[in-house]
């Protein structure tokens, strides 16, 4: 059985996430890091407040006491899909919640596994993130540049394993439509319905991904990965049909 923290699940991704991970039989637990509690309650799930009264730092630095509680209670696995589009936020802001978020917490993480029952951490990057940081758009060096740093700490860092999964445009859940800003929602769905007509190698429904990530995160579906760690659109779509 698995037990999955999952972070970002009030997002498009996040929330498909979480409830593939509630509703799949083989995931005993899940525990959800975010500032607002999730859209939907459910026997095995937990929300951790990030930040708290407890826990003002929040995603700056996870503290060790959530830390040393995941570990006792057995959680063998995180889900990262907590961040934000680049037009909604400083460049120094976008940095520190795409990057030293991720990275921090995978650094906590690492503590977990061991090499015989690794952590295995899934990095919700993007399509366009280039490692090497040649991209001109900020999400392309700053998704880039967190896989590649992952990649390292998964290097130095035995019972730490990193995949990151590079999805295109996610088409939004029924459910998930109306929680949308009232632009950006409609503005996706409309665009996201066309190029799922005229190009769909390059859209993935929000549900698709996340079985592909669960997978992931139960130890299924790791084969896929490329020279740098990475999933793309293309095989995750083809790991949610398995």
């Amino acid at each position: 059985m698995s037990k999955i923290v999952i972070t970002g699940a009030t997002g498009n991704a996040g929330s498909a996430v979480l409830n593939y991970a509630l509703s799949d039989s083989s995931v005993s637990a899940v525990s959800v890091l975010s500032r607002r509690p999730p859209f939907v309650t459910h026997p095995k799930l937990t929300h951790i407040a990030l930040p708290s009264a407890e826990h003002p730092q929040g995603f700056d630095e996870i503290p060790s006491d959530i830390i040393a509680k995941l570990k006792a209670e057995g959680y063998n696995s995180c889900i990262w899909a907590l961040g934000i589009s680049q037009t909604l936020v400083s460049k120094d802001e976008y940095v520190k919640i795409t990057h030293t978020y991720a990275t921090s917490a995978a650094k906590a993480f690492s503590t977990i596994g061991t090499p015989t029952n690794p952590f295995r951490f899934v990095y919700m990057s993007g399509e366009g993130a280039e490692q090497d940081e040649s991209g001109r758009a900020l999400f392309s060096k700053i998704k880039g540049r967190t896989e590649k740093d992952l990649n390292i700490l998964a290097k130095e860092q035995a019972g730490f394993e990193v995949v990151s999964v590079r999805p295109g445009g996610i088409y939004p859940a029924p459910d998930h439509i109306p929680r949308m800003h009232w632009i950006g929602g409609p503005l996706l769905r409309v665009s996201g319905t066309i190029l799922k007509l005229v190009y769909p190698s390059i859209m993935i429904d929000s549900p698709d991904l996340a079985k592909a990530c669960v997978m992931l995160a139960k130890g299924k579906g790791w084969e896929e990965k490329d020279a740098q760690g990475v999933i793309a659109n293309a095989k995750l779509k083809k790991l949610a049909k398995e």
